[in-house]
């Protein structure tokens, strides 16, 4: 992933869908790596919501440390391919 931001101020980790159906051979596949999480919202600063399908998570590599990392997933379009948080 080439467009990763850093939000020190973020409480969440976030993953885009587009860009986790391009990480499988199909998004389907992909879409079966999500564990459903019960009716979690993401509120913007716009005071728009967004309903979150679910989490999956990865081995995050940021040397010289490897960190499990547990990633809400997102339905949305953005110019970042992830964004992590850091609280």
């Amino acid at each position: 992933m080439s467009n990763i931001l850093v939000d020190g101020g973020s409480s969440i980790n976030i993953l885009y869908g587009h860009d986790l159906d391009r990480m499988e051979d199909t998004p389907e596949l992909a879409r079966k790596m999500i564990l459903p999480k019960t009716q979690s919202l993401l509120y913007g600063l716009n005071r728009s919501e967004e309903r979150l399908p679910g989490a999956v998570t990865f081995l995050v590599r940021a040397d010289p440390y490897n960190v499990v990392t547990e990633f809400s997933v997102l339905d949305i379009k953005s110019s970042y391919n992830v964004i992590l948080g850091r609280p």
